[in-house]
């Protein structure tokens, strides 16, 4: 890192791995948090690979919970060091202790923190060190959760080194018991344990004893199964607490009911939805700007989850969701209902719990898993040109993923990105101004190439420029990717039906691939060891009696030998011929 990049202030914490000091970036003198490894662990291979890790991994993430990184480098004496976003507000281990907060808005932390963590172990990060000290909660109430430095990415054991797998990281208070025998054993149930210990403390202003006592107990305020999620998250045995962070969250929502929405936001929320509100339950508030919102509701009678959507200053999308309420495709999102009035439209659609394709874009796709992400999407695009639906605004971020990686494509017809966007360019745009099937074609190529490269598609004088890790793609793929990024329509694939035929044969190479692994090739094996046993038994013992024969004779032949030597060979050698011939025979 630069001298004179940034500039140090005063300290603002401390750890057992590294100091945090307040600081400002002079170029655009915007405050940052400047975090220095501890001296004492500059030295140790191990723990200074982690540190450094964990620049990588936290730039690789982009989520409104989690605190980001800006920069990174090494101090004048060669100490790892980074720069974060500074972010004003209140440790939250101090705000317990002050017990700051009322109860609705510790619920909103708690599901903050969920959030967060969900969206960390989508992308195969673990965090390892989950507590109230590494969690900042600025003036506006929002959770950001920091401090990824003993976090990696999900590694197998002989990827990990005998020193990292003796590695013990954590804070004692906030470890599960598995993490005691090393990160080799710490999975992201782990981090649900420590988020169960930070919950309870949340909750009841102390940490678990080894048997807890439950919250509802303590605090009376929290609801049995609220107090009864919390206790499951602290199982010493990982494969009795939830499964994911995801269930985590959900079942808090669930819990709940909304109570850690404020008022004025439950009021928006019920503006022009009051017939649905008897039949639904506000569960929460997923997106809110200028032009309508999305929230989270439960439908009382069957307990499914359901998103709607409201929008305040455009009918856009209304003709489309009305037309997908007959369509059922396993690659599009359900439309459950649309209706609209002179100042509001709403769609129903069901739930998608696995985040979008955008969230998983940080770095580039194994070609297998796009291959069948890409063909799924081919499908539900295909399903609605096919009723004369067009997208219109076709990107990674609706494109959405089931938790097992189903596609189910939704916001179709709406355009509320660059509406509330406008300065932002469109990657994924066609140049033509006509909204058809061909220009969702180049917006889905330009899906693919993101994909596959983990950055959107550039062009120079109307051509892709192309990167190193598209040019490393099999050759088919590129010419695939090309011709649906054609700026002339019509050199691009006419249907999403014929991209996916061209698809289909990297799905069978696949199959094929793990066939001949486990089938094929062992049979293989068995008819190349007959064929060389066959070969040993006939060419080779014949082959090898003629060379010791033809050794023999020039011996003997050429020696000054009788002539009765000369006639037992000949006659040994007439025997030796019969034996062979009777033998093919």
């Amino acid at each position: 890192m630069k001298e004179g990049r940034y500039q140090y202030q005063d300290k603002i914490g401390e750890g057992g791995m590294a100091t945090v000091y307040r600081g400002v970036q002079t170029s655009l003198n915007r405050p940052v948090a400047i975090k220095v490894l501890s001296a004492t662990l500059s030295d140790n291979p191990s723990v200074r690979k982690r540190f450094q890790q964990e620049s990588l991994i936290i730039a690789r993430l982009n989520h409104p919970n989690i605190i980001h990184v800006i920069d990174k480098g090494t101090t004048s004496k060669g100490r790892p060091v980074f720069v974060m976003e500074f972010v004003e507000g209140t440790n939250l281990s101090d705000a317990i202790r002050d017990n700051a907060y009322t109860y609705s808005e510790r619920l909103d932390i708690a599901i903050q923190l969920c959030k967060g963590v969900a969206y960390a172990h989508k992308l195969d990060v673990i965090h390892r060190d989950i507590k109230p000290a590494n969690v900042i909660v600025d003036q506006e109430g929002f959770a950001r959760l920091l401090d990824f430095g003993i976090a990696s990415f999900f590694k197998s054991e002989n990827e990990s080194t005998s020193d990292e797998t003796r590695l013990i990281m954590g804070t004692e208070a906030y470890m599960a018991p598995e993490q005691h025998r090393g990160i080799s054993e710490t999975t992201k149930l782990s981090d649900i344990y420590s988020l169960g210990v930070v919950m309870y403390e949340l909750f009841t202003g102390r940490l678990p004893s080894p048997k807890a006592q439950s919250p509802s107990e303590i605090n009376s305020q929290i609801s049995a199964s609220v107090s009864d999620l919390v206790l499951r998250c602290l199982e010493l045995e990982p494969s009795r607490r939830p499964q994911s962070v995801e269930e985590v969250k959900t079942r808090l929502l669930r819990a709940v009911k909304g109570q850690h929405i404020g008022q004025e936001q439950a009021n928006r929320a019920g503006e022009g939805l009051s017939a649905i509100s008897k039949k639904f339950e506000l569960l929460d508030v997923m997106q809110e700007d200028k032009f309508g919102a999305a929230y989270l509701f439960e439908d009382k009678s069957t307990q499914k989850l359901l998103v709607i959507k409201k929008k305040t200053e455009s009918t856009m999308g209304y003709k489309e969701a009305k037309l997908l309420q007959s369509i059922k495709h396993p690659n599009i999102v359900k439309i459950l209902g649309a209706s609209k009035n002179d100042s509001v439209f709403i769609i129903v659609m069901d739930y998608v719990s696995g985040g979008s394709l955008q969230d998983r874009l940080i770095q580039p796709m194994a070609l297998q898993s796009f291959v069948q992400i890409a063909l799924q999407a081919c499908k539900g695009l295909s399903s609605a040109h096919q009723n004369r639906i067009i997208h219109g605004n076709l990107r990674p971020s609706n494109i959405l993923l089931t938790s097992q990686m189903q596609v189910k494509i939704s916001d179709f017809g709406l355009d509320e990105h660059y509406r509330l966007k406008a300065d932002e360019r469109n990657w994924y745009g066609a140049p033509e101004a006509d909204n058809d099937e061909l220009s969702d074609i180049f917006s889905l190529g330009a899906i693919f190439y993101h994909a596959l490269t983990s950055f959107p598609p550039t062009f120079k004088d109307g051509r892709l420029v192309k990167s190193q890790h598209f040019i490393k793609q099999p050759r088919d793929i590129q010419i695939l990717v090309e011709r649906m990024l054609s700026h002339d329509p019509m050199s691009r694939p006419q249907s999403a039906e014929a991209v996916a035929s061209e698809l289909i044969p990297f799905i069978d190479q696949a199959k094929t691939a793990i066939k001949e692994h486990s089938e094929i090739k062992p049979v293989q094996a068995t008819i190349e060891r007959v064929v060389e046993y066959q070969r040993v038994n006939w060419l080779t013992i014949v082959l090898g009696v003629f060379f010791v024969l033809s050794v023999v004779l020039n011996v003997l032949l050429l020696s000054e030998e009788g002539d009765g030597i000369k006639a037992m060979v000949l006659a040994h050698i007439e025997v030796w011929l019969d034996v062979l011939n009777d033998t093919l025979r």
